[in-house]
């Protein structure tokens, strides 16, 4: 594969590209929530309208998901970096196509197929990742990835909804940072030399490294898990908000606002507290989810309720650079598009069925509030969960990286 380097960092080029490419999903979403209402107004007629909207607004996310192994695949066979490049470039021109298109059907479709592209461009991007950077120097790539992708959240979702106010269909044309971000791509080549290029010490390549399945599964499972504990509450805050008569659209909006600082700051702390293990952060992930939904629950005030936004915020901003860090570090690179691939599947098919399921839960126990404690409980015991492994001397869960 002519695209993967040593074990080596490509500079901060190469990094800023990859991150950014990340954050495109991000932009995808959060660029659309806000103009819900004023889709919902402009197609009125269109039967059914009330569930194709809020599709096509999550519609990227399910087909990336269902796409995400297929991507992999096909990276590790005409390389990752060529991926990118076209994906990203079939990003730019299918994401921006509903600003001109006046049939509703075919936005839901457009949607889709950006959803095709957004798979190829995460795996790509997470997978190259891996392959340009190691050790300390990918955490904090990885952690740069996660923060980013928070800070384009809070920021897409503010322009959009000033951009709604003027005409809806302005906010796609936020998604044409598709093609800079695609020119760069082409400028700005990465590095070439093989993985393992100039070893002669007899060790083991990458390449040749044993997969080790025990690792993966944590990390699929945790990833499952994470989505489902950690990501619900800040889907529920405006209900939350309106269910304890601590505020309305503005006050969740200023929630939201804080969950997603929150989120940044995890993902920042992963880079920067490199004499951290992996298995502590993903310790202090779920902690944090605990306390988060713990205050949350009990809140009868915007304090304590904020603070618990916040520390959900941070708990979401931890893990998702901790599983990949270990992620890439565990798979041998002839399997990393695969693995990568097989790991964005999981874990956006559990983001898609997060909210879903805490809303049934909400439903049954009549309380939105309460389900937050349901929420603490299946951190705390993730918590107790990572606390047994690591104190069992049987447990074979490398969850450190080189580097640190």
């Amino acid at each position: 594969m002519s695209d993967l380097v040593a074990e080596s960092d490509a500079g901060w080029v190469q990094g800023s590209l990859l991150a950014s490419a990340t954050c495109m999903l991000v932009l995808s979403i959060s660029a659309t929530l806000p103009i819900i209402p004023a889709m919902l107004h402009a197609f009125r007629g269109q039967p059914g309208i009330d569930m194709l909207v809020p599709f096509a607004v999550v519609a990227p996310m399910l087909t990336l998901a269902l796409t995400g192994p297929l991507a992999g695949t096909l990276g590790d066979r005409v390389g990752r970096r060529r991926l990118l490049d076209l994906s990203t470039l079939v990003f730019a021109i299918v994401a921006v196509l509903p600003f001109w298109l006046g049939d509703f059907v075919l936005i839901v479709v457009s949607r889709v197929v950006l959803g095709v592209a957004l798979g190829a461009m995460m795996t790509s991007a997470v997978g190259l990742t891996g392959d340009y950077f190691s050790g300390a120097s990918r955490v904090r790539w990885l952690s740069i990835q996660g923060a980013a992708g928070a800070a384009t959240a809070v920021v897409a979702a503010s322009v959009s909804g000033a951009l709604a106010e003027v005409n809806w269909r302005l906010s796609f044309l936020m998604l044409a940072a598709g093609f800079p971000l695609f020119l760069a791509l082409v400028l700005f080549r990465g590095p070439a030399t093989a993985v393992g290029a100039g070893e002669s010490n007899g060790a083991a390549t990458p390449d040749a490294q044993p997969v080790q399945w025990r690792v993966l599964a944590a990390i699929f499972a945790l990833s499952v898990v994470a989505s489902l504990t950690l990501w619900p509450p800040a889907y529920a805050l405006g209900v939350l908000l309106e269910e304890k008569r601590l505020g309305a659209s503005m006050v969740a909006g200023i929630a939201t606002s804080v969950l997603a600082a929150g989120a940044v700051v995890g993902s920042m702390s992963v880079g920067l507290l490199k004499s951290i293990s992996m298995r502590v952060m993903q310790a202090v992930a779920f902690a944090l989810g605990v306390a988060g939904a713990s205050a949350i629950w009990t809140a009868t005030g915007l304090p304590l309720l904020m603070s618990g936004a916040f520390a959900v915020g941070a708990g979401e901003g931890i893990v998702a650079p901790v599983l990949s860090t270990v992620l890439l570090a565990e798979t041998p690179v002839r399997l990393r598009g695969r693995t990568v691939g097989l790991y964005q599947t999981t874990f956006f098919l559990a983001q898609f069925a997060g909210p879903l399921i805490a809303q049934v839960v909400a439903k049954s126990l009549g309380s939105t509030s309460v389900s937050m404690l349901y929420d603490a409980v299946a951190c705390a015991a993730t918590l107790a969960i990572i606390a047994i492994v690591a104190a069992s001397r049987r447990a074979r869960i490398p969850i450190t990286v080189s580097g640190h």
